[in-house]
């Protein structure tokens, strides 16, 4: 920009000194011979300058200027050295060297060479510069190297006197150091210009407050929340928050609206707009649009059905081998590593699943669920993937994005995953490897960032065996396994779930729900071949009888179709067999009975909450001590 810099000379011979290193350097940079206010009053002819070129007093005046930054004309140590030398041949022997400090350097001095004696004397200001010449020559000094002022003063006190002056190498430095400075201001020009683009464009009211605590920069945010204060009137209606905030965000009222409030310190050592170290920066939004944007985000993500509503305190129980699986899980879960569910239908997979996302870093990112059993057998392909613009025929027109797509940055977790069709698994495999997935008539690769969580209620490796699920797909989803045992695996969790499920059916607290020794009984011996799901539908079925949990109305529920249910693992031949209008005496009979055939004594003891003392004596009753 033209006239970004104009060079101050105090004389004309600075002055021709300076155009001839402009022209060296082929500039074009306006050279002014003035000093002192003068200089002041000539920087008005040049509106786009940014950087004034002056020494002493000149420079410390232009430094008042808003918006002008200063370099120094500085003095070298080859200009003193050849300065002190003219006065030596002067024959002076007590020499000092006065003139302000930025000029001549910030440190006071005193040394020898040989039988003379040198001071450097910097001083603040023109005061400074009079009272130095007095003192330095009262203590004797007979010679004055320094600036004009100085000289003048030292020359009514007829010491000899010796102009300190700069030489073309000075001056040439210093316009040299005035581009560089130049550009480093043009850099923080953009930066200060994109950071106001920034700030006018964010929900959020940001104020910076200088050191004399006014609002040096805010966007229009701010200017909304803090009408109708005049602008004079801001830090004082913001102090009493200030002094309470801290740089954690808090609730404030501010003009009868509730304000998120955050105030930053700032150390003293950042600077804005120049020369002005800022003390605080206020950033506050409207609680009200908040809460708004908050609600659009969740509704958006609940219409979507992208979310995990299960955590691990969700699942129930009290037996170890559920806890051992639980506390697997949670290890799982600050792992990215691929997980593999095994379990029967109705254990809880998904529940597991989405616990594991939940107590995971990506928590608050997506969480897709899909049953690769439910997908269209001719639509699997494209679901997952999604298509490109007119992939095929009926296609959205802008296209559509895979299941994979939609859980980036969260988990997606794949359900029943042995009922991918062979053709697609290996297209499913490359998304698993490369983390990244092509869109079905496109050419683009998408990056993922995805945890993948598979289910199966079958063993995969005899699918791979008769050909039906590829070996290598096997292998790379099977990182991490998990089995969750079945629900006649899990003891006394059964009567734990129970309760939970008619305490909600129910609508009351746990502690309300009631039954008796011949229910937990009936409830115990029960395989449950449909696990926690089965459980849950018949604690919804046993709502109906209201708070009468009798033994009668479990036998009517489960054994209503006269069959009888056993585990599909169960290789006995010996089943229970409940009939209508059994004697309770003979329903705890056949389920001790059905248990000793399946469990040492000691199992059954801690299976039915009795100590093993207590069971044989409860067996002698029954007629089964001999089992």
């Amino acid at each position: 920009m033209k006239d970004s810099i104009v060079f101050f000379a105090p004389n004309s011979r600075i002055a021709a000194l300076a155009t001839n290193a402009i022209s060296q350097l082929n500039l074009s940079i306006p050279v002014e011979e003035a000093i002192d206010y003068e200089a002041v009053e000539l920087l008005h002819k040049y509106p786009s300058c940014k950087i004034a070129i002056s020494r002493s007093g000149t420079a410390d005046l232009l430094r008042g200027v808003k918006g002008i930054s200063v370099v120094d004309i500085t003095a070298s140590y080859y200009e003193i050295q050849k300065g002190i030398s003219n006065l030596v041949d002067k024959h002076c022997k007590n020499i000092s060297v006065i003139s302000q400090s930025n000029f001549i350097g910030l440190t006071h001095a005193e040394f020898s060479l040989g039988d003379v004696k040198v001071t450097l004397n910097p001083c603040k200001n023109t005061e400074d510069i009079i009272s130095t010449v007095e003192r330095r020559v009262y203590s004797g000094a007979d010679g004055v190297l320094g600036c004009v002022l100085a000289i003048e003063t030292a020359k009514s006190y007829n010491v000899i006197v010796e102009p300190l002056e700069s030489d073309f190498f000075s001056v040439k430095r210093v316009i040299l150091q005035a581009l560089e400075m130049l550009g480093y201001l043009n850099i923080s020009q953009k930066n200060f210009e994109c950071m106001e683009t920034v700030l006018d464009n964010i929900d959020e009211g940001v104020i910076f407050f200088d050191s004399e605590n006014n609002p040096a920069i805010y966007n229009e945010s701010a200017l909304k929340l803090m009408q109708p204060e005049s602008k004079e009137q801001w830090f004082h209606k913001l102090e009493e928050h200030m002094n309470r905030a801290n740089s954690v965000p808090r609730v404030v009222s501010l003009n009868q609206n509730k304000v998120l409030f955050r105030n930053i310190p700032l150390s003293g050592n950042e600077f804005i707009s120049g020369d002005k170290p800022s003390s605080n920066v206020v950033i506050m939004q409207d609680s009200t649009a908040i809460e708004e944007s908050a609600k659009n985000i969740k509704i958006s993500t609940y219409e979507k059905g992208l979310f995990a509503r299960r955590s691990f305190k969700d699942i129930r129980f009290e037996s170890l081998v559920m806890d051992d699986a639980v506390a697997l899980a949670k290890r799982f879960s600050n792992s990215d590593s691929t997980v593999m569910l095994f379990g029967e239908t109705g254990v809880g997979k998904e529940g597991f699943a989405q616990s594991i996302h939940n107590n995971s870093p990506r928590a608050k990112k997506p969480f897709v669920s899909v049953n690769c059993a439910s997908l269209p057998q001719g639509l699997v392909a494209s679901e997952l993937f999604g298509y490109a613009e007119g992939a095929f025929t009926g296609a959205r027109s802008s296209g559509k994005k895979g299941l994979f797509e939609l859980a980036q940055g969260g988990t997606i977790f794949l359900d029943e995953i042995t009922e991918i069709p062979l053709e697609v698994q290996s297209q499913f495999l490359r998304v698993i490897q490369e983390r990244e997935v092509m869109r079905i008539g496109d050419d683009r690769i998408i990056p993922l960032d995805i945890r993948i969580i598979c289910a199966s209620n079958k063993r995969i490796l005899p699918l791979c065996e008769k050909g039906l699920f590829r070996y290598d797909l096997y292998y790379r989803l099977n990182v991490l396994q998990l089995t969750i045992p079945p629900l006649r695996e899990r003891g006394r969790d059964v009567l734990v779930l129970f309760k939970t499920f008619m305490a909600e059916f129910l609508h009351k607290n746990e502690d309300e729900i009631k039954f008796d020794d011949d229910v937990k009984s009936v409830l115990m011996s029960y395989s449950w071949p449909g696990n926690v799901r089965e459980l849950r539908n018949f604690a919804e079925a046993m709502s109906f009888y209201g708070d009468e949990i009798k033994s009668s109305n479990v036998l009517n529920i489960l054994n209503h179709d006269k069959e009888v249910i056993s585990s599909d693992t169960d290789n006995s031949n010996h089943s229970l067999n409940f009939k209508d209008n059994m004697p309770l005496s003979e329903i705890e009979r056949e389920y001790y009975r059905y248990m000793l055939e399946r469990h040492s004594n000691a199992e059954v003891a801690k299976l039915a909450g009795i100590s093993r003392t207590s069971l044989w004596r409860k067996l002698k009753t029954l007629g089964l001590s001999d089992q």
